[in-house]
């Protein structure tokens, strides 16, 4: 099997599956309301992700797109926009986001966070991101995997519009 279609498997294990004990948020700021008092390393790794998920907005809105890249993609990362072909790597997920950030433009805020969830070396994140005065969402579904190295990285970035570009 290979390594995509085992992240593939893994992916829809992730999110078919919640486990007894998996993080769930509704938002960052919304994660105290949840009642998750102990943070064990599910929790952690769901906390970890969704920072760089804010950094990926950061990052995006200020164009950097080499610390974009090294800091928050896997070299072999996987990124699915809609009416396009899969984009495979990090230097070729980069060339495309940076072609599209002058037809978004920046994303404002942060992101609302419909559904987390961690288990063994993987996140999933399930979230919404707003551009041109909440004009312009998009709904982004993150695959984060723990690397051999020690740094969760995105290996899958998915994402679609939920409001026609204008």
């Amino acid at each position: 099997m290979s390594r995509l279609t085992r992240r593939l498997v893994a992916l829809a294990a992730v999110t078919l599956l919640v486990a007894p004990g998996t993080a769930s948020a509704r938002s960052p700021d919304a994660r105290s309301d949840t009642g998750v008092t102990a943070m064990g390393s599910d929790d952690q790794m769901v906390t970890e992700a969704m920072a760089l998920e804010r950094k990926w907005v950061q990052l995006w809105n200020e164009r950097n797109w080499d610390e974009l890249g090294a800091t928050l993609y896997a070299d072999d990362a996987l990124a699915v926009p809609p009416n396009h072909e899969p984009i495979r790597g990090r230097a070729a997920i980069i060339e495309y986001l940076r072609g599209a950030r002058d037809a978004l433009g920046e994303f404002e805020g942060g992101t609302e966070t419909f559904r987390a969830s961690a288990s063994g070396n993987l996140v999933s994140l399930v979230g919404e991101y707003s551009a041109r005065s909440g004009k312009l969402r998009l709904t982004g579904h993150e695959l984060f995997e723990r690397q051999p190295d020690g740094p969760l990285r995105c290996t899958v970035d998915m994402f679609g519009f939920r409001d026609p570009l204008a």
